[in-house]
């Protein structure tokens, strides 16, 4: 019997793996068998469970099968995408993703091996985790299992991104929105974009690019510019930042004018 876990934060880009030929899938019962002993685990312990997610369950299966074909246990292997990157790619919204592996000769085995390692139990018990995948995939006999756990990160439009802002903007007293003195919408989006500098004509007196994993809180640095009562005005710009994964968090830029 092998074993292994791992946790990672955002993605990183990496060249693309073929998917191994589709294998039958008698394992079901497994799966949900392995689900419902995570979430036994975590209610004795006091942890929220884990609710299920077929998104994550694609990109597990996906790295199943991968360890099928190669008929061995690995995180990654070679032409694979990352963790990161098969959750991003299979459409998943994170902070954290972790993930449990394992190669056992029967499907029951697996939920006592993991719990038996602390690195693979604390991913299971993680309390930053609300979400989980699992796939176990038979070849030769042997069985492979995963086990994708995230945090996971609502899936909300950059008019929703950018309004969640704005309100919390509105509340220390600035004005928000685009104006005949400030950027247009467009360019607070591509200044969000830009890792430095501004595109328009109206320059701001200050920018505030950041990444969040949720939107009811404004970063420190930017409540305490606006604190400092320079500024009158803002621009809310949401993007996609590919750069740190496409699926990962929420990225924003404000654009501060007096």
């Amino acid at each position: 019997m092998l074993l292994l876990g791992m946790t990672v934060g955002l993605a990183a880009p990496v060249f693309a793996a073929s998917i191994p030929t589709p294998l039958p899938r008698p394992t079901i019962n497994i799966e949900q068998n392995l689900l419902a002993a995570a979430n036994r685990e975590r209610a004795s312990r006091g942890i929220p469970e884990l609710h299920y997610d077929p998104v994550l369950a694609e990109a597990a299966r996906f790295h199943a099968l991968q360890m099928a074909a190669h008929a061995d246990i690995s995180h990654q292997f070679s032409g694979e995408p990352s963790l990161s990157e098969r959750g991003s790619r299979a459409g998943a919204r994170f902070s954290l993703i972790s993930e449990n592996v394992a190669e056992a000769p029967n499907g029951t085995a697996f939920h006592d091996l993991w719990m038996h390692s602390k690195g693979h139990r604390d991913n299971l018990l993680d309390p930053q985790v609300n979400a989980m995948g699992v796939a176990v995939v038979v070849r030769d006999g042997q069985y492979y299992a995963v086990e994708d756990f995230a945090a996971t990160v609502e899936t909300i439009s950059f008019n929703q991104q950018e309004e969640a802002v704005t309100q919390l903007l509105a509340r220390t007293g600035l004005e928000v929105g685009p104006s005949a003195s400030t950027s247009t919408l467009a360019q607070a989006r591509l200044t969000c974009k830009m890792d430095a500098g501004f595109p328009g004509r109206y320059k701001p007196w200050y920018i505030m690019r950041y990444n969040a994993d949720r939107l009811d809180r404004l970063p420190a640095q930017l409540a305490s510019r606006i604190q400092s009562g320079k500024y009158r005005q803002a621009v809310v710009g949401a993007c996609q930042d590919t750069a740190s994964g496409p699926f990962t968090a929420y990225n924003i830029a404000v654009l501060l004018y007096p």
